[in-house]
């Protein structure tokens, strides 16, 4: 099954939608659709539930 998550680009912030399936965790790199810069996302598991970091791959986040 997979999870919806609402994210914001960190390059062009425009929110997205990505769908990760929900026995998915670790760090891994995926384009934004919009402008195709890519990201660097965290997702991990703790006691609330699953939680994502989106940020960007230059290490210039604002």
């Amino acid at each position: 099954m997979n999870a919806p998550f609402i994210v914001t680009c960190p390059y062009c912030g425009e929110t997205v939608e990505i769908y990760l399936e929900s026995d998915v965790e670790g760090h891994f790199v995926q384009d934004c659709e919009v402008c195709c810069n890519p990201w660097e996302i965290d997702l991990w598991t703790d006691g609330q539930g699953r939680q994502l970091q989106v940020s960007r791959t230059d290490g210039l986040d604002s």
